[in-house]
C-alpha cells in the first residue's frame, strides 16, 4: 500500500481546485482497480507535511492511501460507514433547484444526470454541502456551509470541488461543452449558503 498526497498554495479558491483535481486522480485510480479513500482528520498530518517539505503558504488538505481493496469490508469499516450513513445521500430535490432556491429542479432537466452524479460524490462527514441552481444554460453552484474553517482552509469547498469533478466528467461523457466562471447571479440563498462558481454551456 502507498499514499497519494499533494500540496497546494493558499490562493483564492484553492480548496475547490484541489478537490476537483484530487478526485479526478482518485477516480482514475479506481478505474484501474486501485482503491482510494480521502482522509483529512484521521491521518498523521505532521509526517506527511514533513515528507512533502511543506512551505509557508502551502497546505495539504487531504491524502489517500492507495492499494488493492479487500474483497469484503471489515466489520469495523461496515460499522463506520453505517454510523456515518456513508451510503446515503440527500434527495435530489433538496440539493438542486430551478431559477432560485424555492423551486426543486425537475428530474427531466438536461443537467439532471450530471447533477445526479454530483449528488453521489463523497464528502467530509457525508455532509454533502453542494447546492446548485439551474438558470437556463447556466448552473450556479453553492456551498451550504456547516463546518468552521481550519488552518487547512474550508474543507467543504474541497467537497464542492469533488462534486464538480463528477458533474464535469459526466458532461464530458455526454459531449456537453462549456466554461466555468465566477459571476454571482445574486440569487437570494438560504442562511450559510454561499455562491461558489457558475458553469455555462457553450
Amino acid at each position: 500500500m502507498g499514499y497519494l498526497a499533494a500540496k497546494v498554495g493558499k490562493v483564492p479558491n484553492f480548496e475547490i481546485a484541489y478537490g476537483y483535481s484530487f478526485e479526478k486522480v482518485c477516480l482514475y485510480a479506481q478505474s484501474r482497480g486501485i482503491g482510494t479513500v480521502m482522509l483529512a482528520a484521521s491521518l498523521s498530518r505532521a509526517a506527511f507535511e514533513k515528507a512533502m517539505a511543506l512551505k509557508d503558504g502551502e497546505v495539504m488538505p487531504v491524502a489517500s492511501p492507495v492499494g488493492y481493496p479487500a474483497e469484503k469490508k471489515s466489520i469495523r469499516e461496515s460499522l463506520m460507514r453505517k454510523g456515518l450513513k456513508a451510503d446515503d445521500r440527500k434527495p435530489f430535490d433538496q440539493l438542486f433547484f430551478e431559477g432560485d432556491f424555492s423551486q426543486p429542479l425537475p428530474q427531466a432537466d438536461p443537467y439532471a444526470k450530471a447533477l445526479e452524479m454530483a449528488r453521489w460524490a463523497p464528502s467530509a462527514g457525508n455532509a454533502q454541502p453542494w447546492r446548485a441552481v439551474v438558470d437556463g444554460d447556466s448552473v450556479h453552484f453553492y456551498e451550504a456551509k456547516s463546518m468552521k474553517d481550519s488552518p487547512l482552509g474550508d474543507i467543504q469547498k474541497v467537497d464542492v470541488g469533488i462534486a464538480l469533478a463528477h458533474f464535469d466528467m459526466t458532461l464530458e461523457e455526454e459531449g456537453v461543452k462549456g466554461t466555468y466562471g465566477f459571476s454571482d447571479p445574486g440569487i437570494p440563498a438560504p442562511e450559510n449558503t454561499h455562491y461558489i462558481v457558475t458553469f455555462r454551456r457553450a
